[in-house]
């Protein structure tokens, strides 16, 4: 089988777990396998959800190249990390001196169908003499099998047994470089003279080029060796099994020193063990074309579009310019056809005025028309405003601005508060629109106003639900709650790395490693070889939360945070909150620490901790594995999405539960309990999260766990890890907002 053999898994396993270059074993578990990529069908995508995954990958490559590059910043006595060490070489220029965006027409994005495999590692031991077979290709190995085959015929030169039984040695060299290679007597050296790494082949000085395998007494990995089969004398130094990674070492060059060997020396380690391979993926909220309008607004060079629309959407007095300007701009943009419509609206609401200030008795016909023809007008403005026809003035502070023009490089694209705000819209113009419909049924189903699907049968019944969900939800401090039908994703695999799932590798042998991130090896495909993406979309059911903005607010102030904003009458909490942004890079990994915390990080905080407050609730009420759920957080908007997270049938559980649950979901979650945690003051001396009550599988967080906290929740004691002040006390969003029922309850 010197060709890779196809397997069939589900989409997920495919992009995910049996990605290319994953080591796993077929069900029994005999034999390792490693996973190949093969040509599949081309993803008929839109272009907006393309432009996407390229901006999103681009994103998440530069970032980890950056972090991967000064991983020794702070430590001048070691050597620097140099650029090939960090990202794949399909990242970096010709030179292989700096990063370069990855060029489109180097990739394919597939469907994940299927995949290819061949067997490895391909070293193998006999059970009996302890004799040592290797090869580095499968056509090698295929030659060899009729050996391996017939257990009655044993090929020791020294100790000949009747019966061999050939097992595949279950360990493989891995390093941080994504390079791995299987146990073998030989070892990579650099060769000075060549100016690159060779395999240095190990003979006994007898002649014999047969080997065993000795395991150490001790049991450790470190100890074994290899001897030789004839004279038993050991074939190399107990160096010889510990193996050397040949891409560091030519990387390294002729700048290979004794006390860089840590560097350069790789890990032994069972191939079934989960730091041989960590796929590199990215999800996003696929809005297809429908967030076109909204999402070129991120692109380069249209920052003033986006400080015209944080403007409208949050209340940073954004106003229009006088009629003159805008027919000036409208008619000298491509657009110009829309300002005769927007004159003729004009014209007939005041032709209707003046009809309806000589007859008064026909307001009741005249006054809708006009209203609806006003509208309108205004749709039409606002369109024009969308498409960066028509400039708002808007009196935006300094730092907000700077934000904005930086973002890219304060924000990753899954915590940039200036894409989600515009993402948001999105949701609700596509989704949360009550006109918006999905196979006959409403989009969007507020838990206030059901739909038949979700409502009990009797009139009665459902009028009651609806009073008591109302009741509820003031109770948690929620403004709106509802299912969305189909929460669109699009999900994306183009690497992988081995070792660590992030960019650096702490204090391996006295010094941080960077971590190489590489691209899937590269498919042929309509004639040419590109690097394969797997991608996968589905539409599953979603719960929408968004929290009281106004008690948001006065928990917020209550934290007596150094930056803590006051909003004016017109600006929005989210004004505020964009005001504070912090940077947050793609792997949180400088969040600042100290006695003057951040607002807008108990604010994500808030938010995070309450989504996955009904991640659990919602795994314990509809079945779901909590693995299985996904979040997605719009700070600025104080909102935030619960989605169901795979690619099987949807059978439609989340709608199932809230049929049979109901207020009980929502009582659960209103109890003190919910936010109490079996670890106690352990928990609570940590920060306040734990896998006892608030975290969840990291490959479910948007956030790998991190700015959690029940204390945000309920009094708790304790506080966030970023948050350092002594003797702090305060209570949580959920006791904020039903003291403030309570208030109005009392009489």
């Amino acid at each position: 089988m010197s060709k890779p053999r196809a397997m069939s898994r589900s989409r997920n396993q495919i992009a995910g777990s049996y990605a290319p270059e994953s080591f796993f074993t077929f069900e029994g578990g005999l034999g390792a396998c490693i996973a190949k990529s093969m040509p599949t069908r081309e993803v008929e995508l839109p272009s907006a959800t393309k432009n996407q995954i390229y901006e999103r990958l681009q994103e998440l490559a530069r970032s980890w190249y950056e972090i991967a590059l000064q991983c020794r910043d702070s430590e001048p006595k070691h050597p620097p990390v140099v650029p090939a060490q960090c990202v794949d070489a399909a990242f970096l220029n010709i030179a292989k001196s700096d990063f370069q965006d990855l060029n489109a027409d180097d990739t394919v994005l597939l469907h994940p169908s299927s995949m290819g495999y061949v067997p490895a590692p391909l070293t193998f031991v006999c059970q009996s003499c302890n004799l040592v077979r290797t090869y580095g290709t499968v056509r090698e190995f295929d030659k060899d099998l009729d050996v391996l085959k017939n257990p009655s015929r044993c090929p020791h030169p020294g100790k000949a047994q009747k019966r061999c039984d050939w097992r595949q040695l279950d360990l493989v060299f891995v390093h941080w470089s994504g390079r791995w290679e299987r146990p073998m007597p030989h070892q990579w050296q650099f060769d000075s003279a060549k100016n690159e790494a060779v395999l240095r082949y190990a003979r006994c000085s007898c002649g014999c080029e047969d080997v065993e395998l000795v395991k150490s007494s001790t049991g450790q990995i470190g100890d074994w060796y290899f001897r030789c089969a004839k004279c038993g004398s050991r074939i190399s130094s107990p160096e010889g099994w510990r193996q050397n990674d040949p891409d560091t070492l030519n990387w390294i060059g002729r700048n290979f020193t004794e006390d860089r060997r840590g560097e350069v020396r790789m890990q032994p380690t069972p191939y079934r063990a989960s730091n041989t391979y960590y796929v590199q993926s990215d999800q996003f909220v696929d809005f297809k074309e429908g967030s076109t309008a909204k999402l070129i607004m991120l692109l380069p060079g249209r920052s003033d579009e986006l400080t015209d629309f944080i403007g409208r959407q949050f209340g940073f007095g954004a106003t229009m310019p006088d009629e003159e300007e805008i027919k000036k701009r409208v008619l000298e943009s491509s657009f110009a056809s829309k300002w005769n419509d927007y004159e003729a609206l004009g014209r007939s609401v005041s032709d209707l005025e003046k009809v309806l200030v000589a007859n008064p008795s026909l307001s009741v016909s005249l006054t809708p028309s006009i209203d609806q023809q006003k509208k309108a007008r205004r749709n039409i403005l606002d369109d024009l405003v969308d498409r960066g026809v028509i400039r708002q003035n808007v009196s935006l502070s300094a730092g907000l601005l700077e934000n904005i023009h930086n973002r890219q490089r304060l924000f990753a694209s899954r915590y940039d508060p200036f894409r989600l705000a515009l993402e948001h819209q999105a949701l609700l113009e596509t989704k949360l629109d009550l006109d918006v419909r999905v196979g006959g049924k409403r989009a969007f189903v507020n838990f206030r106003d059901l739909d038949e699907d979700l409502s009990p049968s009797e009139a009665t019944r459902k009028a009651e639900l609806e009073c008591e969900t109302g009741a509820m939800l003031e109770l948690l401090g929620i403004e709106t709650m509802g299912l969305i039908r189909e929460f669109d994703l699009c999900r994306f695999s183009f690497g992988y790395t081995r070792m660590k799932a992030t960019p650096v590798l702490e204090d391996k042998h006295h010094k941080d490693m960077p971590v190489r991130l590489n691209l899937f090896p590269r498919v042929k495909y309509s004639e040419r070889y590109r690097h394969p993406i797997y991608v996968v979309t589905q539409g599953n059911e979603a719960i929408y939360v968004r929290l009281k903005p106004a008690l948001v607010h006065k928990w917020l102030a209550s934290l007596n945070c150094p930056d803590m904003f006051m909003l004016n009458s017109e600006e929005h909490i989210g004004a505020g909150i964009l005001e504070v942004a912090q940077p947050m890079s793609r792997y949180l990994d400088k969040l600042p620490r100290g006695t003057q915390p951040n607002t807008y990080f108990y604010a994500y905080t808030l938010l995070h901790s309450y989504a996955h407050l009904l991640m659990r609730h919602i795994a314990e009420y509809s079945g779901l594995d909590l693995g299985s759920l996904g979040e997605y957080l719009f700070p600025a908007d104080l909102a935030f999405v619960v989605y169901r997270n795979g690619t099987t049938m949807d059978l439609g559980n989340m709608s199932a539960m809230w049929r049979n649950s109901n207020v009980s979901l929502l009582r659960a979650m209103a109890q003190p309990r919910a936010a109490q945690c079996g670890s106690g003051t352990l928990c609570t001396h940590r920060g306040g999260s734990c896998p006892d009550c608030l975290m969840i599988p990291e490959t479910a967080c948007i956030a790998q766990n991190k700015l959690l906290s029940r204390c945000v929740l309920r009094n708790t004691g304790g506080r966030p890890r970023f948050d350092e002040r002594t003797n702090l006390t305060f209570d949580g969003f959920l006791d904020v907002s039903q003291a403030a029922v309570q208030s109005k309850t009392t009489p």
